[in-house]
């Protein structure tokens, strides 16, 4: 079974969702620790161990459910807000923008680019990138609103569209 890796050290938050009962239990194995996540019911347990890369996740106790739901496991910080994968475009990621669709604001005379809105790249299934991840460009964060998959002829994802949205210096 594949991860998605914590960006860095973080607190993992489970969540159970859809089940009839909820009830059981979700072990996190992980590097440095192993955390276990106690449900009396769906919802979402906080955990307290930082967690710099996740190895093995097992449930125990939900067997016994009429409904099978979901576990979403998401990272954060000790004081519990979201850690997104932040990755600095171009550095790590190749991509590029369309002019002719679109994505890019120009400061005009001097024709410097002042804001990317839509961006394009290549799909990295060893970084899978997901909504309300943070990319830089330029000394300036963007939160990555939505995300469009292209698919080659042979159904295999070759290219992501990006929708993102600016960060402004009071923002999280």
């Amino acid at each position: 079974m594949d991860f998605r890796q914590p960006p860095r050290a973080a607190c993992l938050h489970v969540e159970i969702s859809g089940c009839s009962d909820g009830t059981g239990e979700v072990t996190i194995h992980g590097v440095p620790n192993s955390e276990v996540f106690d449900f009396s019911e769906n919802g979402i347990v906080e955990g307290i161990k930082e967690f710099t890369e996740v190895t093995s996740i097992a449930t125990l106790g939900f067997i016994s459910e009429a409904t099978v739901g979901e576990i979403t496991i998401r990272a954060a910080t000790p004081t519990g807000q979201p850690i997104y994968q932040e990755i600095p475009i171009f550095a790590e990621m190749p991509c590029w923008v369309d002019v002719r669709r679109g994505g890019i604001v120009i400061a005009v005379p001097g024709g410097v680019v002042t804001q990317v809105t839509k961006l394009f790249t290549k799909y990295n299934s060893s970084k899978p990138l997901k909504e309300n991840d943070i990319i830089y460009y330029r000394d300036r964060r963007y939160r990555v609103d939505f995300i469009e998959e292209t698919f080659s002829k042979s159904q295999t994802p070759h290219h992501l569209e990006l929708i993102l949205k600016q960060i402004k210096a009071n923002e999280g």
